[in-house]
This record gives C-alpha cells, sequence and structure tokens, in this order.
C-alpha cells in the first residue's frame, strides 16, 4: 500500500467491512467494539496531518482484539502489511541463518527489523509484552524503527502499557517505551465480561485447527508411548516419540521438563500439525518452571492454530498459579477452548 496511493479505501468503508467480519463469526459489535473499528480504520488510512504513530489495544483475553486485527489485516494490501506473534517475530529474527558470525545481537535485531518491515505501511503486533530485559531493548528498536520509517504500527496486549516489565528489578528499562506509547500512540482499552472465544467455538459445527483438540482427563495414567523415533532440535535429541505422518505422540518429560524454551516450541510446531502431548502431572504441584514451559507450548499451539491433545492427571484447573494473573487469565481462555472427555480407559500408543 505505497503512502501516496489513491486506491486506499475510505475509512468509513474499511471499519464496515470489518464489522461485517464480526457479523460472519456470530459478534454483534458492541459500542466499545465499533469505536476501537473506527480508530484502527482512521490509522491505517492517515488523513489527519497530526496522526499517532500506532494504536496500542489491551485487554483481557478473548474480547475481540484478534478478530478485529485478523480482520483488518485481510483488507489491507499484503505487500504493504505485515504481522507478527511476539515469540515468532523475535524467533525469526533471532535465528541461526539470518546471523552473520561476529555479529552482535543489537546488530542482528537492527538488520533483522531492515529485512522483515522493509516496504511496509502497518505493521500488526500480536501479544506485545516484555517478561525479560532483553524484550525491553528490542520492543524499544522496533517502536524507534517504525516512527523513524512512518510504519504504523498497530498492537495487541493482555497488559496496559505501564504493566510491561512488571518487575521492579527491571522495570526501568521499559518506561521510555511506556512513554513514547503514552504520548504517540493511541491507547485503547478493550474490555468485556464475555470471553468471545469461548462464542466462536460453540458456533463451529466442525472445529478446526486448535479447536480439534481435547483436554483428556487420566486420574491413573496417560498413554504410553510406544514409538521409537527421535528428533532433533538444536543440538538436542528428543525421544522415544511416535511420528504418524503429520501427527506427533511426545510426553511431558521430554516436552517440558528439559531445557526447552519458546524458540524450539515454534520450531516443533511447524513440524507437525497435530500434537498429543501424554503423562501431564497434576497442575497443583508442578513447579513453576514446568508450568511456564507448559503455558508457553499452549501458546505456541493456540497461535499457530494446532490441533493438539492434552492427557493429565487433573484438568489443569491449577496451571498458572504461579504465573501472573494475566497470563493465568490468558490460559484459562485457551485451554478452555480443547473439548474434555473425563474418565478415559487407560490406553497405550503403538503403531
Amino acid at each position: 500500500m505505497p503512502k501516496s496511493s489513491t486506491q486506499k479505501p475510505a475509512a468509513h468503508a474499511l471499519a464496515e467491512k470489518i464489522l461485517g467480519s464480526l457479523a460472519d463469526a456470530g459478534i454483534t459489535a458492541d459500542s466499545t467494539q465499533r469505536e476501537l473499528i473506527r480508530i484502527l480504520s482512521e490509522s491505517v488510512w492517515p488523513t489527519a496531518p497530526n496522526k499517532r504513530r500506532g494504536v496500542y489495544i489491551y485487554g483481557p483475553p478473548g474480547r475481540g482484539k484478534t478478530v478485529i486485527t485478523n480482520s483488518l489485516v485481510a483488507r489491507l494490501p499484503e505487500a504493504h502489511t505485515k504481522r507478527f506473534h511476539f515469540h515468532e517475530f523475535f524467533h525469526h529474527l533471532n535465528s541461526p541463518k539470518n546471523r552473520v558470525p561476529g555479529q552482535t545481537l543489537g546488530a542482528i535485531f537492527v538488520q533483522g527489523l531492515e529485512r522483515e518491515l522493509s516496504e511496509i505501511d502497518v505493521l500488526i503486533f500480536d501479544e506485545f509484552h516484555c517478561t525479560e530485559p532483553g524484550d525491553a531493548m528490542f520492543m524499544g528498536k522496533l517502536v524507534k524503527y517504525c516512527e523513524q520509517h512512518d510504519i504504523q504500527l498497530v498492537t495487541t496486549s493482555n497488559y496496559e502499557p505501564e504493566k510491561l516489565l512488571d518487575d521492579d528489578t527491571f522495570h526501568h528499562l521499559v518506561k521510555p517505551i511506556i512513554s513514547s506509547i503514552r504520548s504517540d500512540f493511541e491507547v485503547f482499552e478493550l474490555d468485556h465480561e464475555f470471553d468471545y472465544r469461548l462464542l466462536s467455538t460453540s458456533l463451529q459445527a466442525t472445529p478446526e485447527g486448535y479447536r480439534r483438540g481435547s483436554l483428556n482427563l487420566l486420574p491413573q495414567s496417560a498413554p504410553m508411548i510406544c514409538g521409537d523415533d527421535w528428533i532433533q532440535i538444536g543440538y538436542d535429541q528428543i525421544g522415544p516419540v511416535d511420528l504418524r505422518d503429520d501427527s506427533i505422540w511426545i510426553s511431558f518429560d521430554q516436552i517440558c521438563r528439559t531445557r526447552r524454551n519458546t524458540a524450539d516450541y515454534l520450531e516443533l510446531a511447524s513440524r507437525y500439525s497435530c500434537w498429543h502431548v501424554t503423562q501431564i502431572p497434576s497442575s497443583e504441584t508442578m513447579p513453576m518452571d514446568e508450568e511456564r514451559r507448559l503455558a508457553n507450548l499452549i501458546d505456541v499451539f493456540y497461535d499457530k492454530d494446532i490441533e493438539v491433545h492434552l492427557y493429565a492427571e487433573d484438568d489443569l484447573s491449577k496451571l498458572g498459579h504461579m504465573l501472573h494473573a494475566t497470563e493465568k487469565a490468558r490460559l484459562a481462555s485457551r485451554l478452555a477452548q480443547l473439548n474434555r472427555h473425563d474418565d478415559l480407559e487407560r490406553t497405550s500408543v503403538s503403531r
């Protein structure tokens, strides 16, 4: 979408198309959602000389942030619009295949921005948040790059700006970003009592992707893996697992009790379209590091829309008890969309 283009749809026409997409998903936009849609439509079609540099949308999970931005992206010229998820974006930029020997991490990131964001007008950035000091540095560079190159940055987040990197020790690192967001962005809170993700699930006659998945409660034992395959991730191998075409059966121990990180999960998620994670222990006694890995894994499955079947000792209702309240709410929303099966008989997985 060239900045000089005269073919951009009028802001009100774009807003009407987004509203139509919501209606197709069974959602009648309320006044708050309509206001957000108006702001977004006007932001990507600059008509005012004092236009904001971006839109920062935040609120609890399932309130319509994703479906609204999905519709926005679908109606903007593909060649001049890009969308990234937080984890996917930084994983892609820091991938070894994009590195030059001896480069600093900062240089890798700057070159990655130039490579990924050249010639675009609008960047949609999902799950904008900081959990580590390094995130603050990267986000600062991202915001500055978009400002310098006149890219309209639209972000979604579960956190209000002041809650980014909510750690007293490191919070000062993110204060410049918060200040920039508050002064230069339209900050919009989208909050409702209802989780629209649950509504969209109930409307699907034949669920697809993530919503085809299940949470299977196996108080006695989860299925035993009888495969003899091994998978490579980085310099490590994980196994034995059971591979069947695009499906993988893997145990909780193998995927969450090892030193796996989100980058590993993104890489593995790209290989298999259906996952079975077995022998998940009680969520009441799960250590924080394992709990966070499982939460990150579920985030990846959800964001990549991958079918996943979990086999757990309990209903995972206590999962997230050591996480931030916002993370816990997001996790609960995503788990609630899985089909529930109780008291299954003990089974084994074999070829």
